[in-house]
């Protein structure tokens, strides 16, 4: 599969589920702002217009002036040799910089972006400080997979992330719909150990009782919360979402170059 597919496909995926939310009236249920709307639109540009290509420079030139030579290097290595090495190390590194976003004070100010969303949905997904998409693993390694040769590996892994990313941001409860169905209850009851749901992320954005943003970093592979200690798994829809705090638009999109909080609140992470 080659970039311009995997891009076509990309787009069907966030159409449709986008699409379903509409019709469903998810959409309605929340007044999405101008400013909403401006951070998906900005963020969807920097992550797939903007950022590849600076980070894709960054990647090749590193790699001429490091490893000179080894381009297309491991072309010829079994998929199924280098795609869980790979996938696992792309997943854990994507972990940790997502705890450190929220236990690292100036790190939380790129990331908080993507948490101030009064509601859930697929929109979300592209809801980031500018600074933050060239920090994001996956657009290093994805580059990185194109240089090596690992075209192959670099499309499987970018379609289970982001279809997770759909399936875990969407309004839709679908997890919660399976649960309740003859039999699903211990399949679920052993699944989301092992993988991000819809459970699990949306108490990741949630606030209340049933809340956990301090935890439930995994992107795909939930196990490395459970394994690191930082896994609740609430079983449960969410009250809301969002941040207590507000913040300017210019901040919430261009810090620390802009720096324009709100006087009137006070910052809870």
């Amino acid at each position: 599969m080659g970039r311009s597919q995997l891009s076509l496909w990309i787009v069907i995926l966030f159409a449709a589920i986008l699409i379903a939310e509409i019709v469903g009236g998810y959409h309605r249920r929340t007044h999405h702002t101008t400013k909403d709307r401006l951070f998906a639109l900005t963020g969807l540009t920097f992550q797939t217009l903007i950022t590849p290509p600076f980070v894709g420079l960054a990647v090749g030139f590193l790699m001429t002036k490091l490893l000179p030579g080894h381009a297309n290097r491991l072309a010829d290595v079994s998929f199924w040799i280098i795609f869980p090495i790979w996938f696992v190390t792309e997943e854990l590194l994507h972990y940790w910089l997502h705890r450190w976003a929220h236990e690292w004070r100036w790190l939380w100010k790129l990331h908080r972006t993507h948490h101030s969303a009064p509601q859930l949905n697929v929109g979300v997904i592209f809801r980031y400080n500018v600074f933050w998409t060239f920090m994001i693993p996956q657009t290093w390694f994805g580059s990185l997979a194109v240089y090596l040769g690992l075209t192959r590996v670099l499309a499987v892994s970018a379609l289970i992330t982001f279809i997770v990313n759909l399936m875990t941001h969407t309004a839709y409860r679908w997890d919660l719909a399976l649960r309740r169905m003859p039999g699903m209850n211990p399949v679920f009851n052993v699944l989301e150990k092992i993988i991000t749901l819809p459970d699990t992320h949306h108490a990741h954005h949630g606030m209340g009782k049933r809340a956990h943003m301090r935890g439930n970093y995994a992107v795909t592979i939930f196990l490395f919360d459970v394994l690191l200690g930082t896994a609740r798994i609430p079983r449960a829809a969410q009250e809301r979402f969002g941040l207590p705090s507000r913040f300017d638009w210019r901040e919430e999109l261009f810090w620390p170059v802009m720096r324009r909080k709100d006087p009137s609140v006070t910052e809870g992470s």
